[in-house]
């Protein structure tokens, strides 16, 4: 158990995590749709409680408030998943289940140097609005209130839109400190102050030592997740013909 506690340091929050889930969907099984829409709302107002709980940390730990807004991928996801369940669109959940999800599912398997106390309210707080970041979309699907259907041209799609959006903000991050010195690092573009935090970062730093372009694996690790979904969906459907 040690072996994996020096892997996996928030272990027990998963274990929580298993239970949390199994409980969900025991509790919810026979309801109806809307019944379950509401539940998905009050784990949206969670887990803004638990965004809004962590930038506490940031701030009083002396971040600038301009490295606080919310332009970080999990923080996007804080508003756009009940944006997505309120609007339907297929475009908002398919950033949610096929973006937000798996960055979020990243943020607390490979948690950054800032979590290192376990039980501290800074690492609640940043487990739980990841957490739920990560199941929203996940309970969406399975309760069939989003069907994610990958494709060649969704993947296209999200490509163009994580290469805008990263780009953006690259921009942004580079304007802000050239100008004012202000340390911006939204979706962790700048190279030298990401690697350092995590491994994740620091590994992708050094297959492609510049900043925004190291980041540019998760693509490949997006494809990927788009294709075993894929293979997932085509093997339920061959078994039940």
């Amino acid at each position: 158990m040690k072996f994996i506690y020096s892997i996996f340091p928030l272990f027990n929050y998963y274990l929580l995590t298993i239970v949390f889930v199994m409980v969900s969907f025991y509790l919810y099984k026979n309801t109806s749709s809307e019944s379950k829409v509401r539940y998905l709302y009050i784990l949206c107002v969670v887990t803004f409680v638990a965004y809004v709980w962590n930038l506490y940390y940031f701030f009083i730990y002396g971040s600038h408030i301009l490295t606080l807004l919310p332009l970080q991928l999990c923080n996007i996801a804080v508003f756009l998943i009940p944006a997505s369940i309120y609007f339907k669109k297929t475009l908002l959940m398919d950033f949610a289940f096929y973006l937000c999800l798996p960055g979020a599912l990243a943020a607390i398997l490979i948690p950054s140097n800032d979590y290192a106390i376990v039980y501290s309210g800074m690492t609640i707080s940043y487990y739980i609005f990841h957490g739920l970041i990560f199941l929203t979309p996940l309970m969406m699907a399975h309760w069939k209130l989003y069907d994610p259907q990958p494709s060649v041209k969704k993947a296209i799609k999200l490509t163009i839109m994580v290469l805008m959006v990263g780009g953006s903000l690259h921009l942004f991050n580079v304007f802000m400190y050239q100008n004012f010195r202000i340390p911006a690092n939204y979706f962790f573009t700048i190279k030298d102050w990401s690697a350092p935090t995590n491994p994740a970062f620091a590994l992708f730093a050094q297959w492609i030592p510049y900043d925004f372009f190291f980041l540019l694996p998760s693509l490949p690790i997006l494809y990927l997740y788009m294709l075993i979904l894929f293979g997932m969906r085509k093997k339920k459907k061959t078994s039940q013909i």
